[in-house]
Parts: structure tokens; C-alpha cells; sequence
């Protein structure tokens, strides 16, 4: 009788096994894995100067459920400047930056969760604009 159960149970028990170490298995490659596989994002930063009510639309520092951030803290860019989002190194960024509180061990979200988020749920909201990877992340020629 206690064969029987001791069979009875080691199926159970490797199955189990198995949904406890395949996953760990799976996941060992994920470094090299996990480089980035679409282009960068070139953002026509004047195209939303027109679109957008104003610069907090976008760019935040929320504290207490209020977007705190002294708008005069943003750096202008040119009319023309189109920026490459996942490109940024952060010792290029100001202090308000995505990458200065998206980032590092304390931060809500990484900046690639942060403009996702941000970006297409704006788009999708105004029912305007990508939502797509391929059409934000398009390939160079």
C-alpha cells in the first residue's frame, strides 16, 4: 500500500518540478535576449508642440496626484529637432529628463514602460497617431 502511494505521488511531484524549473530554464538566455530588437524611436517633438495643450501634457512630475513640474525647467529644443528616444544616454539628460526618474531602483517604471504608457495611451485616447511597435519603431533603409 505504501508503494502504491509513493508511485501515486511522483508523478504529481515531477510534474510540479518541471513548472518550477522551466521557467528559471527558460528565462537563463533572456540577457542576451533581452537587448533591445526594434530601431529607435525618432520623435517629432514640433509635431506635438501643435498637438499637445501644453508642455505638462507630456512631460511630469507628479507629486500628491499633481503634475509639480516648473515647466521652466525644460530645455527647448530646435523647430526641427527630431529626438531618437531610446538612444538618450542618461548622463546627457536634465534633471527632468524620463530617464532621471524613469530609471534606477526607485523609479515607478523604466523608460521604455514610461513612453509606452505615455505615448500610446495619449494616441489611443485621441484616437490619433501609432499604436503599433512597427510604427513608431521603424527600420532605417
Amino acid at each position: 500500500m505504501d508503494k502504491m502511494r509513493t508511485r501515486s505521488c511522483v508523478l504529481p511531484l515531477f510534474m510540479l518540478a518541471i513548472l518550477i524549473v522551466l521557467p528559471v530554464l527558460l528565462s537563463a538566455g533572456t540577457a542576451e535576449a533581452g537587448a533591445k530588437q526594434r530601431p529607435s524611436v525618432s520623435f517629432p517633438h514640433e509635431m506635438h508642440f501643435d498637438l499637445a495643450e501644453d508642455c505638462l501634457s507630456c512631460h511630469h512630475d507628479y507629486q500628491d496626484g499633481e503634475n509639480a513640474l516648473d515647466e521652466d525647467l525644460l530645455s527647448e529644443t530646435e523647430p526641427e529637432e527630431v529626438m531618437t528616444l531610446n538612444s538618450m544616454h542618461r548622463e546627457d539628460l536634465s534633471a527632468v529628463a524620463c530617464a532621471s526618474c524613469h530609471g534606477g531602483e526607485k523609479a515607478k517604471s523604466d523608460p521604455m514602460d514610461a513612453f509606452h504608457g505615455q505615448c500610446i495611451s495619449c494616441h489611443e485616447a485621441e484616437k490619433s497617431g501609432p499604436v503599433m511597435c512597427g510604427e513608431c519603431h521603424v527600420k532605417a533603409d
